[in-house]
Protein backbone atom coordinates (compact mmCIF):
# COMPACT_ATOMS: atom_id res chain seq x y z
CA UNK A 1 0.00 0.00 0.00
CA UNK A 2 1.84 3.36 -0.84
CA UNK A 3 1.66 6.55 0.44
CA UNK A 4 0.97 8.63 -2.81
CA UNK A 5 -2.17 9.64 -5.04
CA UNK A 6 -0.88 7.39 -7.75
CA UNK A 7 -0.78 4.07 -5.68
CA UNK A 8 -4.57 5.22 -4.66
CA UNK A 9 -6.51 4.78 -7.77
CA UNK A 10 -9.47 6.46 -5.88
CA UNK A 11 -8.25 9.71 -4.74
CA UNK A 12 -6.02 9.95 -7.93
CA UNK A 13 -9.38 9.35 -9.58
CA UNK A 14 -10.77 12.76 -7.26
CA UNK A 15 -7.87 14.78 -8.25
CA UNK A 16 -8.32 14.07 -11.88
CA UNK A 17 -12.06 15.09 -11.78
CA UNK A 18 -11.55 18.15 -10.34
CA UNK A 19 -8.39 19.19 -12.50
CA UNK A 20 -10.71 18.98 -15.29
CA UNK A 21 -12.81 21.66 -13.94
CA UNK A 22 -9.62 24.30 -12.93
CA UNK A 23 -7.57 23.39 -16.40
CA UNK A 24 -9.14 26.61 -17.93
CA UNK A 25 -10.52 29.26 -15.26
CA UNK A 26 -13.43 31.15 -16.29
CA UNK A 27 -14.23 33.96 -13.42
CA UNK A 28 -17.81 34.33 -15.29
CA UNK A 29 -18.90 31.02 -15.63
CA UNK A 30 -21.90 30.39 -14.16
CA UNK A 31 -22.16 27.58 -11.35
CA UNK A 32 -24.97 24.57 -12.27
CA UNK A 33 -26.19 21.83 -10.49
CA UNK A 34 -23.98 18.72 -10.91
CA UNK A 35 -25.64 16.06 -13.37
CA UNK A 36 -26.11 12.84 -12.20
CA UNK A 37 -23.52 10.82 -13.88
CA UNK A 38 -20.43 13.26 -12.32
CA UNK A 39 -22.62 12.87 -8.95
CA UNK A 40 -22.40 9.09 -8.87
CA UNK A 41 -18.83 9.01 -10.43
CA UNK A 42 -17.51 11.37 -7.29
CA UNK A 43 -20.19 9.68 -4.66
CA UNK A 44 -18.50 6.06 -5.61
CA UNK A 45 -14.69 7.74 -5.22
CA UNK A 46 -15.64 8.89 -2.08
CA UNK A 47 -17.32 5.96 -0.47
CA UNK A 48 -14.47 3.61 -1.80
CA UNK A 49 -11.41 6.44 -0.66
CA UNK A 50 -13.30 6.33 2.50
CA UNK A 51 -13.01 2.69 3.44
CA UNK A 52 -13.22 1.34 6.95
CA UNK A 53 -9.85 0.34 7.68
CA UNK A 54 -10.80 -2.32 10.45
CA UNK A 55 -12.69 -3.92 7.35
CA UNK A 56 -9.82 -3.40 5.01
CA UNK A 57 -7.88 -5.53 7.69
CA UNK A 58 -10.04 -8.38 8.00
CA UNK A 59 -10.14 -8.56 4.21
CA UNK A 60 -5.92 -8.93 4.64
CA UNK A 61 -6.27 -11.37 7.37
CA UNK A 62 -8.66 -13.41 5.61
CA UNK A 63 -6.15 -13.56 2.79
CA UNK A 64 -3.53 -15.01 4.66
CA UNK A 65 -5.47 -17.47 6.66
CA UNK A 66 -6.54 -19.14 2.93
CA UNK A 67 -4.55 -22.02 2.48
CA UNK A 68 -4.19 -21.24 -0.85
CA UNK A 69 -3.51 -17.87 -1.21
CA UNK A 70 -0.50 -16.91 -3.99
CA UNK A 71 2.75 -16.40 -2.32
CA UNK A 72 2.32 -12.93 -4.00
CA UNK A 73 -1.05 -12.25 -2.09
CA UNK A 74 0.27 -13.11 1.10
CA UNK A 75 2.94 -10.79 0.69
CA UNK A 76 0.95 -7.79 -0.34
CA UNK A 77 -1.60 -8.77 2.27
CA UNK A 78 1.55 -8.10 5.13
CA UNK A 79 2.75 -4.98 3.53
CA UNK A 80 -0.71 -3.91 3.41
CA UNK A 81 -1.28 -4.61 7.54
CA UNK A 82 2.33 -2.74 7.94
CA UNK A 83 1.05 0.15 6.61
CA UNK A 84 -2.09 0.30 8.95
CA UNK A 85 0.07 -0.98 12.57
CA UNK A 86 1.53 2.64 12.13
CA UNK A 87 -1.51 4.30 12.91
CA UNK A 88 -1.63 3.65 17.22
CA UNK A 89 -5.69 3.38 16.60
CA UNK A 90 -5.13 1.00 14.12
CA UNK A 91 -2.32 -1.43 15.50
CA UNK A 92 -4.94 -1.39 18.40
CA UNK A 93 -7.41 -2.67 16.03
CA UNK A 94 -5.28 -5.02 14.93
CA UNK A 95 -4.68 -6.30 18.14
CA UNK A 96 -8.07 -6.61 18.90
CA UNK A 97 -9.29 -8.36 15.98
CA UNK A 98 -6.35 -11.48 16.52
CA UNK A 99 -4.74 -9.98 13.47
CA UNK A 100 -1.39 -10.11 15.20
CA UNK A 101 -1.52 -14.00 15.90
CA UNK A 102 -2.28 -14.84 11.84
CA UNK A 103 0.67 -12.35 11.46
CA UNK A 104 3.13 -13.97 13.65
CA UNK A 105 2.23 -17.04 12.19
CA UNK A 106 4.32 -16.66 9.31
CA UNK A 107 7.11 -15.85 11.26
CA UNK A 108 7.66 -19.57 10.90
CA UNK A 109 6.87 -19.57 7.16
CA UNK A 110 9.94 -21.76 4.67
CA UNK A 111 9.31 -18.09 2.90
CA UNK A 112 12.05 -15.42 3.74
CA UNK A 113 10.30 -12.91 2.53
CA UNK A 114 6.73 -13.66 4.16
CA UNK A 115 9.04 -14.09 7.23
CA UNK A 116 10.61 -10.49 7.48
CA UNK A 117 6.88 -9.12 6.15
CA UNK A 118 5.45 -10.23 9.48
CA UNK A 119 8.40 -9.36 11.54
CA UNK A 120 7.42 -5.41 9.71
CA UNK A 121 3.88 -5.74 10.98
CA UNK A 122 4.86 -7.22 14.35
CA UNK A 123 7.71 -3.92 14.78
CA UNK A 124 5.08 -1.38 13.55
CA UNK A 125 2.15 -2.52 15.53
CA UNK A 126 4.42 -3.15 19.27
CA UNK A 127 6.51 0.48 19.00
CA UNK A 128 5.31 3.08 21.42
CA UNK A 129 2.50 0.50 22.25
CA UNK A 130 2.48 -1.29 25.29
CA UNK A 131 -1.16 -2.11 25.46
CA UNK A 132 -0.27 -4.11 22.28
CA UNK A 133 3.29 -4.62 23.17
CA UNK A 134 1.83 -7.04 26.34
CA UNK A 135 0.56 -9.79 23.77
CA UNK A 136 3.94 -10.93 23.92
CA UNK A 137 3.70 -12.44 27.16
CA UNK A 138 1.03 -14.68 26.35
CA UNK A 139 2.34 -15.90 23.01
CA UNK A 140 5.39 -17.62 21.95
CA UNK A 141 6.78 -14.07 19.17
CA UNK A 142 9.62 -13.29 20.89
CA UNK A 143 11.11 -17.08 21.38
CA UNK A 144 10.03 -17.48 17.54
CA UNK A 145 11.83 -13.90 16.74
CA UNK A 146 14.87 -14.69 18.50
CA UNK A 147 15.71 -17.50 16.67
CA UNK A 148 15.21 -15.82 13.75
CA UNK A 149 17.83 -13.64 14.88
CA UNK A 150 20.38 -16.06 15.69
CA UNK A 151 19.29 -19.19 12.80
CA UNK A 152 18.20 -17.60 9.39
CA UNK A 153 20.03 -17.62 6.73
CA UNK A 154 18.94 -14.09 5.16
CA UNK A 155 20.28 -10.78 6.40
CA UNK A 156 17.40 -9.10 6.19
CA UNK A 157 15.70 -11.88 7.72
CA UNK A 158 17.70 -11.24 10.86
CA UNK A 159 17.86 -7.45 10.75
CA UNK A 160 13.96 -7.30 10.61
CA UNK A 161 13.28 -9.56 13.31
CA UNK A 162 16.05 -8.17 15.54
CA UNK A 163 13.89 -4.54 15.01
CA UNK A 164 11.26 -6.38 15.91
CA UNK A 165 12.72 -7.75 18.97
CA UNK A 166 13.83 -4.00 20.40
CA UNK A 167 10.23 -2.96 19.18
CA UNK A 168 8.69 -5.27 21.91
CA UNK A 169 11.06 -5.00 24.93
CA UNK A 170 12.26 -1.39 24.73
CA UNK A 171 10.26 0.57 27.52
CA UNK A 172 8.20 -2.79 28.45
CA UNK A 173 9.68 -4.21 31.76
CA UNK A 174 7.53 -7.11 31.00
CA UNK A 175 8.54 -8.00 27.73
CA UNK A 176 12.55 -7.37 29.08
CA UNK A 177 12.12 -10.05 32.22
CA UNK A 178 10.71 -12.54 29.28
CA UNK A 179 13.64 -11.33 26.61
CA UNK A 180 16.55 -11.96 29.49
CA UNK A 181 14.48 -15.50 30.54
CA UNK A 182 15.02 -16.73 27.05
CA UNK A 183 18.47 -15.68 27.27
CA UNK A 184 18.11 -12.83 24.51
CA UNK A 185 21.54 -10.75 25.56
CA UNK A 186 23.42 -13.89 24.61
CA UNK A 187 21.33 -13.34 20.99
CA UNK A 188 22.53 -9.80 20.74
CA UNK A 189 26.42 -11.32 21.64
CA UNK A 190 25.90 -13.20 18.71
CA UNK A 191 24.82 -10.29 16.80
CA UNK A 192 27.07 -7.81 18.12
CA UNK A 193 29.91 -10.21 16.47
CA UNK A 194 27.91 -10.95 12.69
CA UNK A 195 29.29 -9.33 9.77
CA UNK A 196 25.72 -7.82 9.12
CA UNK A 197 26.67 -3.80 9.69
CA UNK A 198 22.95 -3.58 9.67
CA UNK A 199 22.33 -5.93 12.39
CA UNK A 200 25.39 -4.76 14.43
CA UNK A 201 24.05 -1.62 14.26
CA UNK A 202 20.15 -2.64 15.22
CA UNK A 203 21.85 -4.87 18.27
CA UNK A 204 24.11 -1.75 19.36
CA UNK A 205 21.09 0.38 19.89
CA UNK A 206 18.95 -1.79 21.68
CA UNK A 207 21.40 -2.36 24.59
CA UNK A 208 21.90 1.47 24.76
CA UNK A 209 18.63 2.13 24.39
CA UNK A 210 17.90 -0.64 27.36
CA UNK A 211 21.06 0.92 29.57
CA UNK A 212 19.29 4.19 29.24
CA UNK A 213 16.11 2.92 30.26
CA UNK A 214 17.71 1.48 33.09
CA UNK A 215 19.37 4.71 34.07
CA UNK A 216 15.80 6.54 34.72
CA UNK A 217 14.11 3.35 36.10
CA UNK A 218 14.25 2.76 39.63
CA UNK A 219 17.81 0.13 41.16
CA UNK A 220 15.58 -2.99 40.38
CA UNK A 221 15.74 -2.19 36.47
CA UNK A 222 17.35 -5.19 34.47
CA UNK A 223 20.62 -3.82 32.67
CA UNK A 224 22.49 -5.80 30.41
CA UNK A 225 25.22 -8.68 31.22
CA UNK A 226 28.34 -8.12 30.74
CA UNK A 227 28.88 -10.67 27.45
CA UNK A 228 26.66 -7.81 25.70
CA UNK A 229 28.69 -4.71 27.26
CA UNK A 230 31.78 -6.13 26.47
CA UNK A 231 30.71 -7.45 22.88
CA UNK A 232 29.49 -3.45 21.93
CA UNK A 233 32.70 -2.12 23.49
CA UNK A 234 34.60 -4.17 21.21
CA UNK A 235 32.76 -3.34 18.41
CA UNK A 236 33.20 0.57 19.16
CA UNK A 237 36.53 0.22 19.69
CA UNK A 238 37.07 -1.52 16.20
CA UNK A 239 37.57 -4.79 17.83
CA UNK A 240 39.98 -4.03 20.24
CA UNK A 241 38.30 -5.01 23.78
CA UNK A 242 42.20 -4.08 26.15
Amino acid sequence: MGDNLEDSPNWNAILQWSLRFQESPNPNRELTEMDEERRQFLGQALSEAATDPVKEMHTYLNLLKKPDSSRDVCIDALEALAFHAEDLDEANDLYLIGGLQVCCAYLKHADSELQYRSCEVIANAVQNNEKVAMFVMDTDVLGDLLKLVDESDKDVVKVKSLYAVSCLVRGNEGALAKFNELEGYDVLVRALQSDITKLQTKALFMISSVCLEAVDQSEHAQVPHYGAYRSAFCLANNGRCE
